[in-house]
């Protein structure tokens, strides 16, 4: 046989057309993601290089990144976030690993718990946070009528009127709003773990506790970074709750980010400073995508 024949250079040719082919049938989508997300960000970059009020705009290179890397305000914003985020994702997580184990045990009335108990995350969120506002309003809300009725309060409280409060309200509704999305991931994880394995944990003669330690959080393990990882993502950026509870208020006690971007840009008329907060909150999401691409990888899927 020539080596001619054992090259086969026509199977090389008939890859690179078929890898041309491939790359015309994703040719729409690029163009799409191009469109939809390149070109909004790199606007969103070259505005922030400007100091823009109304239509007037001048270049000032990175100074607004300057001043927003040396201003107490966003510091102070980006720390009410952190507090947000992290308290939000601990109550999601323990929260919806806990009615996740209900929902997989319980028989009786099974699909009406579950319609139940996701129907916070069905609402939208605008309007769960308008039904939140006349819910904890201080003089004729039901929040402060049921605490004051069970002696758990001894005067009624303005929920939304104090920083230490409004943070703790929103906080709440997030919780009870988001808890939902977790619960949902960690059932259907609960669901995929082999029951032999627990039947051979019985038959050990194991605990509850200790099946739930040795078998339940080991085959849970990824699905809980998975989990953990998209709801930071999606809390740190959240604004739907705040902007309509509180705006950012009382006295910037709940301006998360995303709402300081809002109330940069249309309350203190300043885009370029707003896109560079959005840039910089963009760099922060980036960082937990990349650890959640890298936990995502097929590899670390089979190592978990």
């Amino acid at each position: 046989m020539s080596a001619f024949s054992k090259r086969k250079p026509w199977r090389g040719l008939g890859l690179r057309r078929e890898r041309l082919h491939g790359y015309w049938f994703i040719m729409p989508a690029v163009v799409l993601i191009l469109l939809l997300i390149a070109v909004p960000l790199g606007r969103a970059f070259w505005t922030s290089l400007f100091r823009t009020r109304g239509l007037r705009s001048t270049f000032v290179g990175f100074d607004n990144y300057m001043h927003l890397l040396t201003s107490p305000g966003f510091w102070d914003s980006l720390r009410i976030s952190l507090v947000f985020t992290i308290s939000c994702v601990a109550a999601h997580m323990i929260l919806g690993l806990a009615l996740a184990l209900l929902l997989n045990r319980v028989v009786f009335a099974r699909r009406l718990l579950r319609i139940g108990f996701l129907a916070p995350w069905i609402v939208a969120p605008s309007i769960g946070a308008i039904v939140w506002v006349w819910l904890l309003e201080p003089q004729f809300g039901v929040v402060n009528y049921l605490l004051a009725s069970a002696g758990l309060i001894d005067r009624y409280q303005a929920w939304l009127g104090s920083p230490g409060l409004a943070l703790t309200s929103v906080i709440l509704v997030d919780v009870w709003r988001g808890t939902p999305f977790v619960m949902l991931l960690l059932l259907a994880g609960l669901q995929g773990i082999p029951k032999d394995q627990y039947e051979a944990a019985e038959l050990d003669g194991a605990s509850g506790w200790q099946q739930f330690k040795w078998v339940t959080l080991p085959n849970l393990r990824y699905l809980l970074i998975v989990a953990s990882t998209l709801d930071i993502i999606y809390t740190i950026r959240h604004f739907d709750i705040i902007a309509v509870m509180t705006g950012g208020g009382p006295i910037g006690g709940t301006e998360v980010l995303p709402v300081l971007i809002y109330n940069t840009a249309f309350t203190q008329n300043d885009f370029g400073r707003a896109s560079a907060i959005g840039i910089l909150l963009l760099g922060i999401i980036l960082i937990f995508s990349i650890f959640y691409l890298r936990m995502t990888k097929p590899g670390r899927a089979m190592e978990a």
